[in-house]
C-alpha cells in the first residue's frame, strides 16, 4: 500500500471498528480519514472496498501481533492464543471485526472473500505451527480443532469475560495438543 492509502486504511479500520459498518457516512469516513473524496475514492472506490482496506488493515495488525514466540513445543503452537489474549484486552475486546463485516455485507463477495481468506491464512497458521513442532502429526485435523477454538475464543470472550474463555481455551488446546504427543 502507499503512505496515503495505508493512512486511509487505518482511518476506516478505527471508524469502523470504534462504529461498526452501518453507521457513519462516506462524509465522515472521508473527514476521519481527513483526505478529500475524490483521494478516498481513488484509494477505495466503494464502500466495500474501504471495509475490505479496513479489514486488510486489521489483519496486518494481528498477524504481526501473534506471529512469533517459543520455537519448540506445545508452547510453539499456543502462543497465538496467548497474543491473542492480550489483543482481546488490549485491543479489540468487542470481538472479531471481519464477521461483523460479513454480517454487515453478507451478500458481498468481495468481503466475504476477504473474509474467508484471512480466516483461511489463520487456520494456515496453526497447521504450519504444528508441523514445525511435530511433522508426523495430523496437522489439517488438529489445525481444523485449534483454528475452532482460535475463532470460539474470539467471540465467547465478550460473553464469558475475557480470562474465563482464555483459561478454558488454554486448557482445550493444551490437552489437544497433550492427546497428540505435542508437549
Amino acid at each position: 500500500m502507499t503512505d496515503t492509502k495505508d493512512k486511509i486504511a487505518s482511518s476506516l479500520h478505527h471508524q469502523f471498528a470504534e462504529h461498526g459498518f452501518a453507521t457513519l457516512g462516506v462524509e465522515a469516513l472521508r473527514a476521519g480519514a481527513d483526505v478529500s473524496l475524490r483521494t478516498l475514492y481513488k484509494h477505495f472506490p466503494s464502500r466495500e472496498e474501504m471495509v475490505v482496506g479496513a479489514l486488510e488493515h486489521r489483519d496486518g495488525l494481528y498477524r504481526e501481533w501473534i506471529s512469533g514466540g517459543p520455537g519448540e513445543g506445545a508452547a510453539h503452537v499456543l502462543h497465538p492464543f496467548m497474543r491473542l489474549a492480550d489483543w482481546l484486552r488490549d485491543v479489540a475486546n468487542l470481538g472479531c471485526l471481519s464477521r461483523y463485516a460479513l454480517a454487515s455485507y453478507p451478500d458481498s463477495p468481495l468481503i466475504r472473500g476477504t473474509v474467508e481468506a484471512q480466516k483461511r491464512a489463520v487456520r494456515e497458521m496453526f497447521h504450519a505451527r504444528l508441523l514445525h513442532v511435530a511433522p508426523e502429526c495430523d496437522a489439517d485435523l488438529l489445525a481444523d480443532a485449534l483454528f475452532l477454538m482460535h475463532e470460539g475464543l474470539t467471540e465467547s470472550a465478550r460473553l464469558m469475560g475475557q480470562e474465563a474463555a482464555v483459561a478454558a481455551t488454554l486448557h482445550s488446546a493444551k490437552a489437544l495438543l497433550r492427546n497428540n504427543g505435542i508437549n
